[in-house]
């Protein structure tokens, strides 16, 4: 098998985001099929999307392909999550994900130990379905309802954007799609994964199934669900390709390049 890393491809065309709408679940029969697509594209490097309950996320270790890890998915902060993570060798994190919502000092403090320990951190702003699911875990006044979902504004967002700021150029700490364009605006899974500016796209193996977690107001839950519920197979197995996210098309990503462009 070639080795992953960017310098060692003679033409890398995309980078691969393995498990966008599930969890890489780091079992054999996964790393097997994955092993088998990564052959099978010479001109892709793919990584992995793990949520760090994931329960043989050590095999990470074993495997040389880069990881993503979600060290917050219940939004909840816990001391054995730090520690799983520590258990990993640094060389496969690609960078750690952390869940941000407002008024909880302890997602700051777990930010900057972090980045600390030399991680390179990338913030996602949760966003939410509705206002039950919000009020159990913040306040309304931080959110602006907007496509369909309700998502963080105003000075929440200005303090969060600051704090980030605060740790300087140097530090390894960026907030993911801070712009509003997309993964096209955005570029952080190719520059800290292949260390290349290179556009994103996705799969979903079979192997993976769907996703055993119940995080709060999950996204690809949400997708999945409505797919359902008109009669769709809830994720699509086994294909390569760009998500709407990824190639541009959401509405929300639609009206900010509106902006940008003037």
């Amino acid at each position: 098998m070639k080795s992953l890393l960017s310098s060692d491809y003679p033409i890398l065309k995309r980078v691969v985001r393995v498990a966008t709408n599930n969890n890489f679940n780091c079992t054999n029969k996964e790393f097997r099929q994955l092993d088998e697509l990564n052959i099978a594209n010479p001109d892709a490097m793919f990584f992995i999307n793990c949520n760090v309950n994931t329960p043989e996320l050590l095999k990470v270790n074993d495997h040389p392909y880069k990881v993503v890890i979600t060290v917050n998915p219940s939004l909840i902060i816990r001391k054995e999550n730090l520690d799983k993570l520590h258990q990993i060798d640094k060389s496969r994190v690609a960078f750690v994900r952390v869940k941000y919502i407002p008024d909880h000092p302890e997602i700051n403090w777990l930010i900057t130990r972090l980045v600390k320990d030399d991680y390179a951190v990338v913030v996602t702003v949760q966003r939410w379905n509705g206002i039950e699911a919000l009020l159990n875990y913040t306040k309304l006044e931080h959110y602006t309802f907007s496509h369909t979902r309700f998502r963080l504004s105003g000075e929440a967002l200005n303090e969060l954007q600051s704090f980030i700021d605060s740790f300087g150029d140097k530090a390894k700490v960026f907030l993911c799609d801070r712009v509003g364009c997309g993964c096209k605006g955005c570029k952080l899974c190719s520059m800290l994964t292949a260390k290349v500016n290179c556009d994103i796209s996705s799969i979903n193996l079979s192997t993976s199934g769907t996703c055993k977690f119940n995080c709060p107001d999950c996204y690809a839950k949400t997708m999945q669900n409505m797919f359902r519920a008109f009669g769709y197979q809830p994720i699509i197995y086994d294909r390569i390709k760009a998500n709407s996210k990824q190639a541009g098309k959401t509405s929300h990503i639609k009206e900010s390049l509106e902006k940008v462009r003037g």
